[in-house]
C-alpha cells in the first residue's frame, strides 16, 4: 500500500481550529460579541470623554465639527481615527476573552506578526495602495469638479479664500500620520483576522468568509455607490491577502497606504473633483459607524473614484498574489499555511 499523502498546510482562516477547545460551535459567536461589546463601551467613554473637553475649552461651539464629515476638520478625522483604533483593543479582547485562546494566531500562520513580510511583499502592497489612491485621485478629476465639497471649515485656520489654511492642513497631517496606522492594524485584525477565523471556524472553505467580510463592510457606512463598491473591494480584497499570504502584515500595509493617501488627497483638494475621487476612497477605508464613514457630496467624481479604485484594488491585489504564488512556489488559488506538522500554540491558562 502506499502512504497516504502528507496533510496540507493548515490556511489562515481555519487556525482556530488547531486545538479543539478553541473550535467549540460557540466559540465564534463569544469571540465577535465579546470584541462589540468592548468596543462600544471604548467608543462610548471616547465620545463621552471628547464632549467633555469640548464643553470645557472656552470659544468652541461642541455642536460643529465632531460629526461633520468634513475632510479637512483635524477634530473631525482624528476623532474618526481614534475610533478606528479602537477596534485593536477590541479584536484582541474578543480573542483573548472571548475566544480563550491567544492571539498569536490571529496575526499569521506562524502565530506572530512576522516583520520580515513588510519588506518584500508589504512595500509592493503599499505602493499599490497609493496607486489605488492615484487612481481614484485621476479618475474623480477627469470627471469634473466636486464643487461645495467643503463648504466650511474650522474656524481661525482658514486660508483667504476660505478653503483650509496650511496649519489646519499641517495639523491634519500629523494627526493621519500617527492615527491611521493604528487604525489599519485594530480594522484588519478584527474586521478580516477575527471575523475571517470566526467563520473559518465553521466553514473549511475560504469563499464564503471572504464574500461575508466583503458583505459586513457595508454595515455602518453610507450606502451609495461611490462609497459601497470600493469598501466592498477594500474588505474583500483585504481578507483574500491575509488568506493567501497567511497573515494581516499585508493587509495592514496596504490599509494604511490607501487610508493615508485618500484622506491626505481629499483634504488637499478639497472642493475638486480629485478630491471628491478620493473621498469615495476615503470613506471606504474608514472605520464603520464614523463620520468619515460618510460623504458630503455623492456626485460623478466621487462615482468615478470609487469605481476606478475599486478596479485598482482588484488588480493590486491579484499582483501581490502572484509575487506571494512566486515567491513561495505556490498555484495562484493555494495559500501559504501554517505546516500541518507545526505544533499547535499553547493553550491560554485558566
Amino acid at each position: 500500500m502506499s502512504a497516504p499523502p502528507p496533510p496540507r498546510p493548515v490556511p489562515y482562516h481555519r487556525l482556530a481550529t488547531l486545538r479543539s477547545t478553541w473550535s467549540l460551535p460557540v466559540k465564534p459567536l463569544l469571540t465577535l460579541a465579546t470584541a462589540f461589546v468592548v468596543y462600544v463601551a471604548l467608543a462610548s467613554v471616547l465620545l463621552v470623554l471628547t464632549i467633555l473637553v469640548l464643553a470645557l475649552a472656552p470659544g468652541v461651539n461642541i455642536a460643529l465639527g465632531v460629526t461633520s464629515g468634513d475632510p479637512t476638520s483635524p477634530l473631525d478625522v482624528g476623532l474618526a481615527l481614534a475610533m478606528g483604533a479602537l477596534w485593536l483593543p477590541a479584536g484582541l479582547a474578543g480573542v483573548r476573552i472571548g475566544g480563550w485562546r491567544p492571539p498569536g494566531p490571529t496575526w499569521s500562520v506562524a502565530a506572530r506578526f512576522r516583520r520580515k513580510l513588510l519588506r518584500p511583499t508589504g512595500i509592493v502592497a503599499g505602493l499599490g495602495g497609493l496607486a489605488v489612491v492615484a487612481a481614484a485621485a485621476l479618475a474623480g478629476a477627469l470627471a469634473g469638479s466636486a464643487g461645495g465639497l467643503v463648504e466650511a471649515t474650522s474656524p481661525g485656520a482658514s486660508g483667504a479664500d476660505g478653503g483650509a489654511g496650511p496649519l489646519q492642513l499641517l495639523v491634519l497631517t500629523l494627526i493621519v500620520l500617527v492615527l491611521v496606522p493604528l487604525q489599519a492594524v485594530g480594522l484588519e485584525l478584527t474586521m478580516r483576522g477575527v471575523l475571517l477565523q470566526a467563520l473559518g471556524t465553521w466553514i473549511r472553505t475560504p469563499v464564503v468568509p471572504v464574500l461575508v467580510v466583503g458583505a459586513l463592510s457595508l454595515v455602518g457606512r453610507e450606502l451609495t455607490v461611490p462609497v459601497a463598491i470600493p469598501a466592498v473591494a477594500l474588505a474583500a480584497c483585504a481578507a483574500v491577502l491575509a488568506w493567501k499570504t497567511g497573515g494581516l502584515e499585508v493587509p495592514i500595509a496596504l490599509a494604511v497606504a490607501v487610508t493615508v493617501g485618500a484622506l491626505l488627497v481629499s483634504a488637499f483638494a478639497a472642493g475638486t473633483g480629485g478630491g471628491a475621487g478620493a473621498a469615495a476612497l476615503g470613506a471606504a477605508a474608514a472605520a464603520p459607524g464614523t463620520s468619515a464613514a460618510t460623504l458630503a457630496v455623492a456626485d460623478g467624481a466621487a462615482l468615478a473614484g470609487g469605481i476606478s479604485s475599486a478596479i485598482a484594488l482588484v488588480l493590486v491585489t491579484v499582483l501581490v498574489m502572484a509575487l506571494v504564488s512566486r515567491r513561495e512556489q505556490l498555484a495562484l488559488l493555494e495559500p501559504v499555511g501554517r505546516d500541518a506538522s507545526d505544533p499547535a500554540p499553547d493553550p491560554v491558562p485558566f
